[in-house]
């Protein structure tokens, strides 16, 4: 074939085709490959904000603001160290709490169980005790409160205990065990604290072994505080408050005289926008005599069912904004840490769901703590988003109760874990942090 012939020869239309495909190809490999590098990407960027999340969130961003509480826990070896757990049911029976206590405990020292109602809501891990039938407790909030109180003062515990006096008694009689169920730190403590108003004559008697102390109350509105101090801890003491009228105990606390200090302050039924509710200059004199270094605000979970819309939710966090501030201007040296609510399911039709609005009451606590210079923790996103509630009651042993809203012990358990690790995780922070300057 000449040359002329062959630049006459018609290229072959199916070649043509061929070659066609196999750009297509190359190209759809390309863009494949891209857009599997794209996907790739933002799934991990999604998974490094998700982690983020996770962890302890501070408002724009500033580890360094629980940097004084870490101070505060360095020096703790030395002296004392206070966290106030403030929380909803969730928390009861010192569920949560008693894990944090134990863990910081054991890292930086202290002892005891912190402050308790002589009446409990329910029983405490770290706390034994018996008290004299004629023992009630008030209340300053939920459905138990009581109308016939005509003041609001009822401390950092939100409420008191007093004795009804009749003409067979005229006292009434509390015992403090050492706890045998408690963490090996908080069985021990080396101080008693009574915290109380009295307005009459009253007589405190105490008895440990085989001694007897006695010493009379201070009459005062205010509320005040009486030490008891002691060489080791005793295995059972009892106090009996003698006097025609019932003074007003706003707790007892069981406690070391330096190291760790953890108190478990249930609120059942709560939304956490009680504070502003109580009077101010009682619940200022109590946290004046119990000095917290940090205070958890675990809220949100009996606000949710009730929730209707997203604005409902801002105002509720624009409420709980106030509470801190009001604490805050309490305790200006003290910080805080809002913990969200957990997971919780309804019922749609024949299935069980998360509460569609829970992610805005979720937001809404998260940004009443960044406007308070306040850090906040996602218990929702730790626990494993939507409708893990399920997933904790469906595990065995179930770390979550079939109300699908509590946890069970384990499941506090594993919670409180999931915290503490990032708390500490910061504090290695703060210590490299320290080191590196």
């Amino acid at each position: 074939m000449d040359e002329e012939k062959l630049e006459k020869e018609p290229v072959s239309e199916a070649i043509i085709k061929i070659d066609l495909d196999s750009l297509a190809l190359v190209e759809k490999s390309k863009k494949d490959s891209l857009n599997l590098a794209l996907e790739s990407i933002k799934q991990q960027l999604l998974d490094s904000i998700l982690a983020s999340q996770k962890k302890i969130q501070y408002p724009n961003n500033d580890n360094s603001i629980l940097y004084p509480f870490f101070k505060k826990l360095e020096n703790a070896k030395t002296k004392k160290v206070r966290i106030m757990h403030y929380g909803d049911s969730q928390i009861e029976a010192d569920r949560i709490s008693s894990r944090i206590r134990e863990k910081l405990q054991k890292e930086f020292g202290g002892s005891g169980a912190g402050a308790f109602s002589v009446v409990p809501a329910t029983r405490k891990l770290a706390v034994k005790t018996e008290y004299s039938s004629n023992w009630e407790r008030k209340t300053g909030f939920g459905s138990s409160l009581d109308t016939s109180i005509k003041h609001k003062n009822y401390g950092a515990l939100f409420s008191f205990s007093k004795y009804f006096s009749d003409s067979l008694t005229s006292s009434g009689e509390i015992t403090v065990f050492k706890p045998k169920n408690a963490s090996k730190n908080a069985r021990e403590f080396q101080q008693l604290n009574i915290y109380y108003t009295n307005i009459d004559s009253t007589l405190l008697k105490i008895n440990m072994a085989s001694d007897v102390y006695k010493q009379s109350l201070k009459i005062s509105e205010n509320i005040e505080k009486i030490s008891l101090d002691f060489d080791h801890t005793p295995n059972k003491l009892t106090l009996e408050f003698i006097g025609s009228s019932s003074p007003l105990i706003y707790g007892l606390s069981t406690e070391g005289k330096k190291g760790v200090v953890v108190d478990n302050i249930p609120m059942r039924g709560a939304s956490g926008t009680e504070f502003s509710k109580v009077n101010y200059v009682g619940i200022n004199q109590m946290h004046q005599h119990l000095k917290p270094s940090l205070i958890i605000l675990e809220f949100g979970g009996n606000t949710i069912p009730y929730m209707k819309s997203k604005e409902r939710c801002e105002r509720y966090g624009n409420w709980f904004k106030k509470q801190i501030q009001k604490l805050q201007k309490i305790n200006p040296e003290a910080l805080f840490i809002v913990i969200g609510p957990g997971d919780m399911s309804t019922k749609k039709k024949t299935d069980l769901i998360t509460y569609p609005l829970l992610p805005d009451v979720r937001d809404a606590l998260r940004n009443a703590a960044f406007e308070t210079n306040s850090c906040f923790w996602d218990m929702y996103l730790n626990m494993g988003g939507e409708n893990s509630i399920q997933e904790w009651a469906n595990e065995s042993p179930a770390l979550a109760a079939k109300d699908y809203i509590h946890f069970t012990r384990l499941g506090a358990r594993k919670i409180a874990d999931m915290f503490i690790n990032d708390l500490m995780n910061d504090y290695s922070k703060y210590k490299k942090a320290k080191s590196d300057e």
